[in-house]
This record gives C-alpha cells, sequence and structure tokens, in this order.
C-alpha cells in the first residue's frame, strides 16, 4: 500500500504479516525495510527488522538515515 504523509512524503507501506511480500519488494526496487515505530503520540522509522511497537514495515531508498522521524499523532 502507498502512504503518503502530508502530501509530502511517499512510501510502500506493508503490515508486519506480509514480511515475505514487504522483503520482496525491497530486493526488487533495491530498497531497505525500515519498521514504522510507534510509542504513545510518537512515531518514527528505523532501518532494521523488529516487532517491539511497531505499526508496520516500509520500503524506501538505501541510501536514507538509520532513523527518521514522523509527524507525531494529533499534528
Amino acid at each position: 500500500m502507498r502512504v503518503s504523509l502530508d502530501g509530502t512524503f511517499e512510501l510502500d507501506f506493508f503490515e508486519i504479516e506480509e514480511l515475505e511480500s514487504a522483503e520482496q519488494y525491497a530486493k526488487e526496487t533495491e530498497g531497505s525495510i525500515y519498521s514504522w515505530k510507534t510509542t504513545g503520540n510518537s512515531n518514527w522509522l528505523e532501518k532494521r527488522l523488529s516487532i517491539v511497537d511497531v505499526l508496520g514495515l516500509a520500503i524506501l531508498p538505501k541510501n536514507l538515515p538509520e532513523w527518521i522521524d514522523l509527524p507525531d499523532d494529533g499534528e
């Protein structure tokens, strides 16, 4: 699923259960898998697989940082 954040940033999003599809898509697009982490109102992307506090998985280009802040809930 393609997700837009405030119309300025788009990413491909996968549910945790779709890990195999996410890995295949990352390979096909030469991208990296990021875990979309969330606690309380805070949201961020981490360049690694994780299941703790994870909303889902995002596929992004490989040249991005290890950690990407996202808008907090309610902003």
